[in-house]
């Protein structure tokens, strides 16, 4: 990884883990999520919002975007998922995702927190202290 910090990877995940819950299975967003999500916004309640997580992320540059969809697209283990895949993945995430969706893109994954954990440890970096 070029620009990304870990430090941003992991206030990433530690977002997504307060977002989406830390083992949390893919399912479809109800009417009392979303409720959720529009309270906590104004502090009413002490989940975490997506929104917050979409503000954090909509501040990395655009190469920064990128590598964290490479580092979620290893960590799900696409083309089986080995660290020399991750330098194509970074292009090809730039090549095919238009710069006002990758945010958003990233956000679609429920399971963001433990893909960039999967990433992670195949570049290698797992052994960094999280905070």
């Amino acid at each position: 990884m070029d620009l990304l910090s870990i430090n941003k990877i992991y206030n990433v995940i530690k977002i997504a883990e307060l977002v989406y819950g830390s083992e949390r299975t893919h399912r479809s967003e109800t009417f009392v999520d979303k409720l959720s999500d529009y309270l906590a916004d104004f502090n009413m309640t002490g989940g975490c919002s997506v929104n917050i997580l979409y503000k954090y992320i909509d501040e990395f540059s655009q190469e920064e975007k990128a590598e964290v969809i490479a580092l979620i697209w290893l960590g799900r283990g696409i083309s089986h998922g080995h660290l020399e895949d991750f330098p194509n993945f970074r292009k090809k995430v730039l090549q095919i995702i238009p710069e006002n969706h990758a945010t958003s893109y990233i956000l679609e994954r429920p399971l963001l927190a433990k893909y960039l954990r999967d990433g992670l440890q195949k570049v290698d970096v797992s052994t960094f202290a999280s905070s």
